[in-house]
């Protein structure tokens, strides 16, 4: 009927019954589209086992759209495996390919930084890899070694001048040469002195000086190429050095890189022949001999591979009307196909259109004809019928739109559209008499076994009911460190202790610039390493080896900054001066084994020192304790994890047992703790304890900074309310809602602050927004950290009148 144009029936024919040779199937996104289709396949070659993986043909529109989604699907499962399903993808380029990638990436270099980046790039691709004799894993090493020796961008400081960096002392800091030395002194000395400024990195030991070799090799290779491309050079020139270019860092690791290599090394003999037929032997720059090489191996699409093994996936394109048993149609939505093109100004088909001129619109029509007529047995359709955001109705293509009124009005039992649910995982598909039907065992066993439901997956780790079962008391056994790691972060116990669930975070990006300014982190890193040195000529050190070490910014700008926190950490340590006289000896680490409530906590308290007054927890810290802007106020997130070891010192009846004395100095104040009776210490114990066990059972509703600011603003409020109680009773709503709100801003973020549940993903598992923990937030907040607020003092704090010189 469409091919004839044949008038429509005015009602449908008695013709027999659908037999299901043909198949509409609806989605909500591509990925679903190929997870359909590849249990459907599965459902064919079951059913009739005279059909085969070779007889199913798979045409998209747009084969760049479907080919992750075809990668991900069917090359999930491996040969031999019950669901595996031979494939083959067409009209993929080559250009797209890792090893051209890579290549077109080295063609680059006297445009190229050369950065930490760029080599990791480079080395993800396995024919580098191979050339250079590494696996996955040794590139994995030689990253950290190199982010540890501070390499980030520039081969060395020649090729640093050639961007304009000027030249001044330690101009090539942070560049391979750099890194490269300091690893290479790291071998031969280990964990020795600088020598003539080069500080040794103790990274590389016995076996492993290979990957070293390796690494330096490929600078070699690097420093080579980058001189040879830089210059303009005759056609046979520039193929001798594109030859040397590909032998340097490419070697095949199977047969598709080494049939593209061979391809690479026909089309530079071609360009050859072709420029010395044309008697050009006049110098070429490399950006024109780059583009003509790499715009050769995108063959025309009808000249590529088409037809491989298994089910063949190919673009809907003219000449590819072969008859197959099965045909089947992906992304057949109205926006995809017909494919529209936009016209150029000068095309004049577009604009003064003429009969006979080509239409791609009216191709498209054609092609999905004849894809129609290709059909032996089965025709399987499938588009994206509803948007997975709002589940919204979208359009199907007019053409199939047009098929199904020519089946409707041609059969009473015609195929209707079958919309597919959202998710692969749905429990349509396990529920007898739904109508749906999957071949994913793994999702079926987890649906279908009570004790091994599954209830989500997070970072990798698959959350079961099995887990969620477990005994929903804890091991009673903490440690010092865990109730750090509870006060730090309540909600994880309940993910990470209870479940064993790790999420994962991406990997931070390869670092591609020097410092030129250190963060307030980086700062606070720094700063300990200073404070930690006995004295200050050990201090200069200290900072004259982190300037070796690339840490800091070059030349002036890295000593400013250097000799600015060197002087904040000497202000600091003339502030405990005092504090070390009176108490001189630093104890050995204090053991720790006391039973509370049928709890066993054990651990060391460390960092301890005695003097005749007693014991005293000192901390150093290179940055502010107390809050800017006119605020005497500690800063209450700095004393967590003293408060900790204060209050189970404090807590020990043992026969060692001392007062303690908890003080934590900075360059802007000094605060203290003064030591608790065993009662007070004992019941703040108790309160963690009955806490960790609630958090044991479920995410606790709060968050560390999200407390202290609530329980801050109540502080604060209360102490400006005067000695009225009427006052404060009388503002006591108002007060709350205030100190919520504070939390709220604290929680969630705001213009110049990162919110606290942004920064932590087993928050946002845990809670979707602050309204969620507001109601019970004020109980935990104080539990947790209520005691916290009552004991710390400000003992001293500087005016602007008593700051420490310009930079602390």
């Amino acid at each position: 009927d469409i091919l004839d144009l044949e008038p429509l029936p005015a009602a449908p024919q008695p013709e027999p019954a659908n037999d299901g040779a043909i198949t509409l199937v609806t989605t909500h996104s591509a990925q679903r589209e190929v997870e359909v289709l590849h249990d459907q396949i599965l459902a064919w070659l079951d059913a009739e086992p005279t059909l085969q993986a070779r007889d199913v043909m798979v045409m998209v529109p747009d084969m760049a759209q479907f080919v992750p989604h075809i990668q991900a699907v069917f090359g999930r499962f491996a040969p031999g495996t019950a669901r595996h399903i031979p494939f083959s993808v067409a009209d993929t380029t080559s250009r797209e390919m890792p090893l051209v990638q890579a290549l077109e990436r080295l063609l680059g270099l006297p445009t190229s930084r050369i950065s930490l980046a760029d080599w990791l790039s480079l080395f993800e691709v396995a024919a580098v890899q191979k050339r250079f004799g590494l696996q996955a894993a040794d590139v994995r090493v030689l990253q950290n070694w190199l982010t540890r020796a501070g390499v980030r961008w520039g081969l060395d400081a020649s090729h640093r001048k050639t961007w304009g960096v000027p030249e001044v002392a330690g101009i090539d800091q942070n560049t391979w040469a750099f890194g490269l030395r300091r690893l290479l002194m790291g071998y031969a000395t280990g964990q020795g002195p600088a020598w003539q400024g080069v500080e040794p990195l103790p990274e590389v030991g016995g076996l492993s000086a290979q990957l070293l070799g390796c690494l330096a090799q490929w600078v070699q290779a690097m420093t080579h190429s980058l001189q040879a491309l830089s210059r303009d050079q005759t056609p046979s020139q520039w193929v001798s050095t594109l030859q040397a270019l590909l032998a340097q860092f490419f070697a095949a690791s199977d047969d598709t890189e080494e049939r593209l290599l061979a391809q690479l090394q026909r089309d530079l003999q071609r360009w050859l022949l072709l420029c010395e037929q044309a008697a050009l032997s006049t110098d070429l720059p490399l950006v024109v001999v780059r583009e003509h090489w790499l715009s050769q191996i995108e063959a025309p699409g009808l000249h590529q591979r088409f037809l491989g093994g298994g089910v063949q996936f190919a673009t809907l394109m003219p000449m590819r009307s072969i008859p197959f048993k099965v045909v089947c149609l992906l992304g057949m939505n109205d926006k995809d196909y017909p494919r529209q093109t936009l016209p150029r100004d000068f095309d004049l088909m577009a604009w003064q259109w003429r009969a006979g001129d080509r239409s791609r619109r009216e191709d498209d029509r054609y092609l999905f004809l004849e894809a129609l007529l290709s059909a032996r047995d089965k025709l399987y359709i499938s588009w994206q019928s509803h948007r997975a955001t709002d589940n919204a109705e979208q359009p199907t293509s007019v053409l199939v739109s047009q098929l199904m009124d020519v089946l409707r009005a041609r059969f009473a039992d015609a195929p209707k559209p079958v919309l597919q649910p959202l998710q692969a995982f749905s429990p349509r598909y396990f529920e007898a008499g739904s109508g749906f039907s999957t071949y994913a065992t793994d999702w079926q066993r987890a649906m279908g076994a009570p004790a091994e439901a599954a209830l989500g997956v997070e970072g990798g780790t698959a959350i079961t009911a099995a887990a969620a079962a477990a005994p929903s008391v804890p091991e009673p056994t903490l440690d010092v460190q865990a109730l750090q790691a509870f006060l730090r972060h309540p909600v994880e116990v309940y993910w990470r202790q209870r479940l064993a669930v790790r999420i994962a975070q991406p990997e931070a990006a390869a670092p591609e610039d020097e410092p030129f300014e250190l963060d307030g982190l980086a700062q606070y890193q720094l700063g300990q390493v200073l404070l930690q040195a006995p004295d200050a000529e050990s201090a200069e050190d200290a900072l004259q080896s982190l300037q070796g070490q690339g840490e800091l910014p070059m030349a002036a700008f890295g000593r400013k900054l250097g000799h600015d926190v060197l002087h904040k950490a000497q202000a600091v340590r003339e502030r405990a001066a005092p504090w070390l006289a009176q108490y001189p000896e630093l104890l050995p680490p204090q053991a720790l084994d006391m039973v509370v409530d049928g709890w066993t906590v054990t651990g060391a308290l460390r960092d301890l020192r005695q003097g005749p007054a007693g014991w005293v927890q000192l901390s150093l810290q290179p940055g502010a304790v107390t809050h800017g802007k006119g605020k005497a106020l500690p800063r209450w997130d700095k004393w967590v994890n003293l408060w900790v070891v204060h209050v189970l010192a404090c807590a020990n009846s043992g026969a060692n047992a001392c007062p303690l004395q908890t003080v934590l100095l900075g360059i802007d104040g000094e605060t203290t703790m003064a030591p608790l009776s065993p009662t007070q210490a004992m019941a703040q114990v108790r309160l963690w304890l009955q806490a960790y066990s609630q958090a044991w059972q479920a995410p606790l509703p709060v968050a560390l900074r999200t407390g202290l600011a609530y329980l801050e603003t109540m502080q604060t409020a209360a102490l400006k309310a005067g000695s009225e109680s009427e006052e404060v009773q009388d503002g006591e709503e108002s007060l709350a809602e205030a100190a919520l709100r504070q939390a709220r801003d604290v929680f969630d973020g705001g213009f110049a602050l990162e919110g606290e549940w942004s920064r932590s993903p087993y928050l946002q598992r845990s809670f979707e927004t602050f309204d969620d923990i507001a109601l019970d937030l004020p109980h935990w907040a104080s539990a947790l950290y209520g005691g916290l607020l009552t004991q710390v003092k400000l003992t001293h704090a500087l005016d602007a009148t008593e700051q420490p010189g310009e930079g602390a």
